[in-house]
């Protein structure tokens, strides 16, 4: 465990205004600081509201006072600008990461990664502007960049194989890669090694052999339409140049993900985890770390399950650059739903303009050009010869348009099939008409003999009886007269 005066100097070589600096001083602070457990007893018994409350009170007390590590005074010199050091208009915004990195330090300690390095005391390190060794598989199709993809890490300084990555983003907006040529090859062949063995190892040698050399065809074509862009200069226009060139690179990589959707979830993972682009668990990152804004707390997530948007092509950063491959860090979860009509319409306008672009710049391809002018076609084929690089990049650069608008018409196909299937889901079907069910024959009735019925006779009216003296004396005389 570090002394607190071993924990001073940790904060002073790592207490930059950055927030991924500020993030690991609290870190360092809270839960390294073995003077003080107070905070990391209270979280390791799950009293998270009492943590925070704590942490927030010693982060304001830190602000009033100058001998804390915490306070903007003991910040180490080197994380201000050179040309001005430490300005008194510093510490506002030094402050202000402290206070948004409490978040982000709630949502750490909570990850089911960092559980073992809490109940350690475990400290923290920035690791962005750092360095680490590439797999043999990475540099062998041609990536070179080293940064870490954490911008801090948890380690154990007694193990040196324990070490938990953490990538910090702002949120939407942010990325996970933007790669260039040697760089989209490498994150390539490492997700295509782990998506046939993870989705195709049912299938032979050869034909997973097969499935990897197509993925990779593809990204040697993105990488290859990437310097085109490079050297476009010569163009009559450039900028439409260099645009039609990064559709036709769209429309290949679209194509390849339509057709094997499960990739783009693993090229996803390599450009989060840098899982086997670096050498063993370094360099690494193994949470993502979404900082706190004005509607949102912090959030620590699992980089394997990190949402991500489809890889889009992009045009080149800055002049004498090749275009780039970039995937969009998406922090909220996304919803799946069904395909309208209105979607698969704007699927085809969008493949219908690509396929448009990558037949104009087929054309366009097939023009040679010299310092910007046309060179006349009875002169090409001399000029190429004497001209053996720029004959390369002609000849590349019409390989790339013909496999565009290949490429377009088979999505423009796609599209529709997959539009026709989806139609006919949707599609009322007629309800199936019952049939009547047999009758069955009725069993035979016994014959009962039918007694007449007898009628009934007339009822004989009921003659009064007087009631009265004189009633009876008029019946009398009626009945002599032979009266009813």
């Amino acid at each position: 465990m570090k002394s607190f005066e071993d924990f001073r100097f940790i904060c002073e070589k790592l207490n930059k205004t950055h927030d991924e600096d500020s993030q690991s001083k609290l870190w360092n602070y809270f839960i390294a600081n073995s003077e003080n457990t107070k905070v990391r007893d209270l979280i390791l018994n799950g009293e998270i509201e009492d943590a925070e409350k704590e942490i927030k009170k010693e982060v304001e007390k830190a602000k009033g006072d100058s001998n804390h590590p915490l306070n903007f005074k003991n910040a180490g010199d080197e994380e201000f600008a050179k040309a001005t050091g430490r300005q008194s208009s510093d510490e506002e915004p030094y402050n202000n990461f402290l206070d948004d990195s409490v978040s982000g330090l709630m949502a750490l300690a909570g990850q089911k990664k960092l559980r073992s390095a809490v109940e350690k005391g475990l400290p923290s390190r920035v690791t962005g502007s750092g360095t680490a060794e590439l797999s043999k598989k990475f540099k062998s199709a041609g990536g070179v960049d080293r940064t870490p993809k954490g911008d801090l890490e948890v380690y154990d300084p007694d193990n040196s194989k324990y070490r938990v990555g953490v990538s910090m983003k702002k949120g939407a907006g942010a990325q996970l890669a933007s790669a260039e040529g040697g760089e989209i090859k490498g994150m390539y062949k490492v997700a295509a090694k782990e998506y046939v063995k993870k989705f195709h190892g049912d299938k032979s040698k050869e034909e997973r052999q097969k499935i990897e050399k197509e993925i990779m065809n593809d990204a040697e074509r993105l990488s290859a339409i990437g310097r085109l862009q490079k050297s476009s200069g010569e163009a009559q226009d450039v900028d439409k140049q260099k645009q039609s060139l990064k559709n036709v690179s769209q429309g290949i990589s679209d194509r390849l993900l339509d057709k094997y959707p499960q990739f783009e979830r693993l090229l996803s993972q390599v450009a989060t985890t840098g899982k086997g682009k670096f050498k063993g668990n370094q360099g690494t990152a193994g949470i993502v770390l979404t900082g706190k804004n004005k509607s949102k707390e912090a959030t620590a997530k699992s980089a394997e399950q990190q949402k991500s948007a489809k890889p889009r092509l992009a045009l080149p950063k800055g002049k004498n650059r090749p275009g780039n491959l970039k995937i969009d860090y998406r922090p909220g979860e996304e919803k799946s739903r069904q395909s309208t009509f209105s979607d698969f319409s704007k699927q085809a306008s969008t493949a219908q303009k690509a396929l448009s672009d990558a037949e104009r710049e087929q054309a366009d391809a097939r023009v040679v050009t010299n310092n910007g002018k046309r060179v006349r076609r009875q002169h090409v084929a001399n000029f190429l010869q004497n001209n053996p690089d720029v004959a390369q990049q002609h000849a590349a650069r019409q390989a790339a348009a013909a496999q565009a608008v290949d490429n377009a018409q088979k999505s423009i196909a796609d599209i529709q099939s997959r539009a026709a299937q989806a139609r006919e889901k949707t599609k009322p079907q007629p309800a199936p008409q019952q049939q009547p069910e047999p009758t069955k024959p009725e069993a035979p009735q016994p014959q009962v003999k039918q007694e007449p019925v007898p009628v009934p006779k007339p009822e004989e009216k009921k003659k009064k009886k007087p009631q009265s003296e004189l009633q009876k004396r008029m019946y009398a005389a009626g009945e002599k007269l032979g009266l009813e």
